[in-house]
């Protein structure tokens, strides 16, 4: 009753989310986010055997991975609200957010329990059926998540404010909770009572951990205090310190006793609890709070997490006492700043974000991301004491990749913020490059471009000049500048594919195409409005302009005109892109919308606002996906392209429409509620709908149908031989071995006769009956024959002949034809031929009829040969007759719609 009761629920809450889903924009629907490792909610670890798993919280999703190999297995479905609490034992999963309360297997959900007052868990703890939970409105609730009710509820007064709370070891029945006035308590969850409390510590509780002592726990405080309190005996054991609040606390299980702490900064500290000593501080470990730390059991592993959206595992060798990164994954714990996709197959995208880094995040696989290295920062940092993330390069505000000499040397090109160089990098080795380029100017550089072959890396300036250097050599090879040059801040710089000249755009309101042998300016076009960006498609020579004007004009490159000018953005342009096919052009903006641009038509064909503005965008070089990064997202966003599986029906929007507005595309992809809801429904739901629609066998007696059967059934027919010399076993078998003589035998299974019963039928006298065999009462015809018979009989009707026959298989079918009873009138095969004409007639099955026909013909067509005055050669003609009067109808359609096709694509 429990389980069913939770099933309608689950099913009532789709249907309802289903109905608050806002629409869908007609090119675009949401699909999957990339990037999410982890946030500051604590991850947690359990252990299933010889195997490790981690669950993650991501939002509104989490995530369960496989410390063995750090490979995701399965994320969770999407919660209505962010996960705010997590926990795992026995299997499953419990989560908490908002007021709800609820429990998975493998990403799927089992139980789920909302509460009738408004709250939000900020912790949980699992206790046999029973899961605590501490609440924002300083109450403790513990629910029995089996029969899905509230157990029971503990209020603490103004003086007692709930931080933290753990399950002692070995206390039954029995939680310890903290506060942030320093103090702490016990509580009995069967009786509902108070067994103890503590005094105070004089600072804030920011958590609580059991150690792997009895009765000792670890006690972290705001004022960067650790204590080892014995609960018990009520006493401290021992304490250290370190900067700022405590965030985590974990015990090593193994031969070492130490105790790892970690504070908002990032560091993590390393404690002999043997000599009560600080053995190493892991100086900035995470880029942030460390909210999570836990050694696995018995091994020299800690597995940490942090809110910079990462989370890493440290092996602790035992000739170093600092630990090494085991394994590592992570995604950018600033907003992407610009994302590109690389590459001709649409697996990879490049992207950079403020959190100073270079990623490639791939599509397909999330374990095949990485951050492309910047040298041994943290080596570095250790000897400066610094944090590696102040040795990292700063910002990085533009980039180009190029995939023509990938193998060969540096292929990616980056700008930094007020910097005067230029970087390389290399993705083979996934680090920074060897060269560093500065160009002849001396001033910021703010454009990059790689051209098509590899071979050249241009970095344009503040200052308006471009230079040209070698990717292999880093050398500079030619300037582009002077007179004819560019006065203001380079914008953007594109080339073709052969490099016949170079495209760059300015502030200064130009676009200049330089012939890029000669360094000469071929054109100059000079726009209404400062240039902000421009991107250039290679295979059609068009260019489009982002101007400060909020247009964006399409510029040919043959003739150096505007061919198009798309306005409607109501403020400023954040980024454009090309569809592969160059028939599209789709912009982001920040007045939070994404516009669609068709390019032979010069209309908008599609518009969806989302709820953060999209900072940069970029569409996959197969069409499949659009990749999009917003404001105060960390995570790359990928929407499907409908009109790569759909008909899609596209027409002018009017620019004073209302946009539609999209919700984020989440970690598991949309249709997945369509899919469940299509799982959940009952096997006899299903039953009684497919008992209600009753589909006709054939429309109109006009119509040629064709039989439901598969085509591999009547198709094998035609080539029934040639599948029996190839299944011929290529050897005779082997005779089985003799059974030793000492295993013993067991009765088999003899055929016998009833011939008693055989003679009692024809004397009709049971006690004088003969044995002697009635070869008059023996039945020889076979169903395939009597229903052929009866539909003769029956008006010529060989409906159940041809029901009967549709289930044979095709070597069932090829025994029956050739076992017929033939006789001098040919009286089967003349009623097979009328049951063929039967079904030509009745233009049903007709591919079967025509097989039957042609397998009849090869086995008996000697017979109808050498019997040229029998009636079965009418039937023959009849049937031809209705062949060719049906081949004609139907060849007259198929001519008529191919006429009608060639006529509208000619017109």
């Amino acid at each position: 009753m429990v389980q069913s009761t939770i099933a309608m629920d689950t099913k009532k809450r789709r249907l309802e989310k289903k109905e608050k889903r806002t629409e869908r924009s007609k090119i675009f629907q949401p699909f999957r986010a990339l990037g999410y490792i982890t946030n500051d909610i604590p991850f947690t670890v359990e252990s299933r055997g010889q195997d490790y798993f981690l669950t993650t919280s991501v939002g509104h999703n989490f995530q369960t991975y496989n410390l063995a190999k750090m490979n995701l297995l399965f994320v969770g479905p999407s919660t209505d609200q962010a996960i705010s609490a997590m926990t795992t034992a026995g299997g499953f999963t419990y989560i908490a957010y908002g007021n709800v309360v609820a429990s998975y297997k493998r990403g799927r959900e089992v139980n789920r329990i909302e509460g009738k007052s408004t709250y939000n868990v900020f912790q949980l703890i699992v206790l046999g059926s029973l899961v605590a939970g501490l609440c924002d409105d300083n109450t403790l609730k513990v629910w029995d998540i089996t029969k899905g009710e509230l157990y029971m509820e503990i209020e603490f007064g103004d003086d007692f404010t709930v931080a933290a709370m753990i399950h002692p070891s070995t206390y039954l029945n029995k939680l310890l909770i903290a506060s942030t006035q320093g103090n702490m308590q016990i509580w009995n969850i069967r009786n509902n009572k108070m067994v103890y409390q503590f005094k105070s510590f004089n600072s804030a509780i920011s958590c609580l951990v059991q150690s792997p002592v009895v009765d000792v726990v670890a006690i972290g405080l705001l004022d960067g205090t650790t204590l080892l309190y014995n609960i018990k005996a009520d006493e401290r054991i021992d304490s250290v310190r370190q900067d700022d609040r405590v965030t985590a606390i974990s015990f090593r299980t193994d031969e070492e006793q130490m105790m790892a702490t970690a504070n908002m900064h990032g560091d993590i500290a390393l404690w002999d609890l043997n000599h009560r000593r600080l053995v190493h501080i892991m100086k900035g470990a995470h880029d942030g709070v460390v909210s999570s730390l836990s050694f696995l059991h018995n091994q020299p592993i800690l597995v940490t997490g942090g809110a910079d959206n990462s989370v890493k595992q440290w092996i602790f060798r035992n000739d170093n006492v600092a630990p090494q990164v085991l394994k590592f994954r992570g995604g950018h714990y600033s907003p992407p700043s610009k994302i590109r996709y690389y590459g001709d197959d649409g697996h990879y995208i490049l992207s950079t974000g403020r959190d100073q880094s270079l990623r490639m995040f791939s599509v397909y696989r999330d374990s095949q991301s990485f951050e492309l290295s910047q040298g041994h920062l943290d080596k570095k940092a250790k000897a400066r004491n610094l944090r590696a993330q102040d040795l990292k390069l700063p910002l990085i505000t533009d980039f180009a990749a190029g995939t023509g000499k990938a193998k060969e040397w540096d292929n990616i090109l980056t700008s930094h913020i007020n910097d005067i160089a230029g970087r390389t990098w290399a993705t083979r080795r996934k680090a920074i490059g060897e060269h560093t380029l500065i160009g002849s100017s001396k001033t910021a550089i703010k454009a990059t471009e790689i051209t098509a072959c590899g071979n050249f890396g241009i970095l344009g300036s503040s200052s308006g000049q471009i230079d040209v250097f070698n990717m292999q050599s880093g050398a500079l090879r030619k300037t582009f500048g002077g007179s004819e040059g560019h006065k203001k801040p380079i914008t953007g710089l594109a080339t073709d594919n052969i490099n016949r000249f170079l495209i760059s755009s300015s502030v200064d309101r130009t676009v200049k195409i330089w012939d890029f042998k000669t360094a000469t300016v071929l054109q100059t076009i000079t726009l209404e409005s400062p240039v902000v960006a421009i991107r250039y498609l290679r295979d059609n020579d068009l260019l489009a302009v982002v101007c400060d004007d909020l247009g964006i004009r399409v510029i040919d490159i043959e003739t150096y005109k505007v061919v198009r000018e798309f306005w409607g953005h109501q403020n400023r342009i954040t980024d454009i892109a090309f569809s592969p096919d160059g028939r599209w052009l789709i912009s982001s903006s920040m007045d939070a919308t994404v516009r669609t641009w068709d390019l032979p038509t010069a209309t908008m064909v599609d518009i969806f606002k989302v709820e953060n503005v999209v900072t940069s965008l970029t569409f996959s070089p197969t069409g499949d996906y659009l990749a999009t990064a917003h404001v105060d997202n960390v995570g790359i966003f990928l929407w499907a392209n409908r009109t790569q599986f759909t008909n899609v029906s596209l027409h002018s929007i009017a620019d004073d429409e209302e946009a539609k507005l999209l919700a984020l595309p989440s970690l598991a992809t949309v249709n997945s509620d369509d899919e469940d809801d299509e799982s959940d429904d009952s096997e006899s739901e299903a039953i009684n709908i497919k008992d209600e629609i009753d589909t006709q066998e054939q429309l109109t007696d006009k119509m040629i149908t064709l039989s439901l059967e598969p085509r591999s059934k009547w198709q094998n027919l035609l080539n029934l031989e040639t599948i029996k010399q190839r299944n011929k076993p290529k050897e005779a078998p082997k005779v089985p071995e003799q059974a030793p003589f000492f295993l013993p035998t067991v009765a088999a299974a003899k055929p016998t006769f009833a011939l008693d019963s055989l003679n009692q039928e024809s004397t009709g006298d049971a006690e004088f009956a003969s044995r002697r065999l009635n070869f008059d009462a023996l039945v020889t015809e076979t169903e395939f024959s009597r229903l052929l018979r009866e539909g003769h009989e029956n008006n010529k009707d060989y409906t159940e002949f041809v029901n009967f026959t549709k289930g044979l298989n095709p070597s069932g079918f090829d025994l029956e034809i050739r076992s017929m009873n033939i006789d001098s009138d040919l009286t089967s095969i003349n009623l097979l031929m009328e049951a063929i004409l039967y079904m030509l007639e009745t233009r049903k099955n007709f591919e079967l009829a025509q097989t039957w026909l042609s397998a009849f013909l090869a086995i008996h067509g000697d017979l109808i040969i050498g019997n040229p005055d029998n009636s079965v050669h009418a039937i023959l003609q009849d049937i031809l007759k209705v062949q060719q009067q049906e081949f004609g109808r139907l060849s007259e359609k198929i001519h008529y719609g191919l006429c009608v096709i060639d006529f509208a694509r000619k017109s």
